[in-house]
């Protein structure tokens, strides 16, 4: 029994195989992207042109412009009103309107009667809302 074992023959077909396999796996030396461009343009035989926008979107793009400075642009544009007071609910207007007339009242020097008829309303709208 032989200890050293030989390789099979490879057959011609097969030597080729692993030349071009040996050729595409380890390239002699590293290849840029710029060389790679140049051989696709050498094998296409054409030099690659800029890309360029489809004409037809030209006034789809035009048509946004103006719709943007016409619509949605003036609407950003507009101040937005801020109140200090709390808005009130509408169980509330019926108090905030006691209220009113209570400063009122006081303001203008009413008499005392009218006063406390103002405070017994307001007492009343108070324990109806609880």
């Amino acid at each position: 029994m032989k200890a050293d074992k030989q390789a099979p023959e490879l057959t011609a077909a097969e030597r080729a195989l692993q030349q071009r396999l040996e050729h595409y796996a380890e390239p002699a030396r590293p290849v840029t992207w710029q060389e790679l461009s140049a051989r696709q343009t050498a094998r296409s035989g054409t030099t690659p042109r800029p890309r360029r926008w489809p004409l037809w979107l030209t006034p789809l793009a035009a048509a946004a412009a103006v719709a943007w400075f016409w619509v949605v642009q003036p609407q950003q544009l507009l101040p937005v009103p801020v109140s200090d007071t709390p808005m009130l609910l509408a169980s509330n207007y019926s108090l905030d309107a006691i209220d009113r007339q209570l400063q009122q009242a006081y303001i203008q020097g009413a008499d005392e009667a009218k006063i406390n008829a103002l405070w017994q309303r307001r007492e009343q709208l108070t324990t109806q809302e609880i």
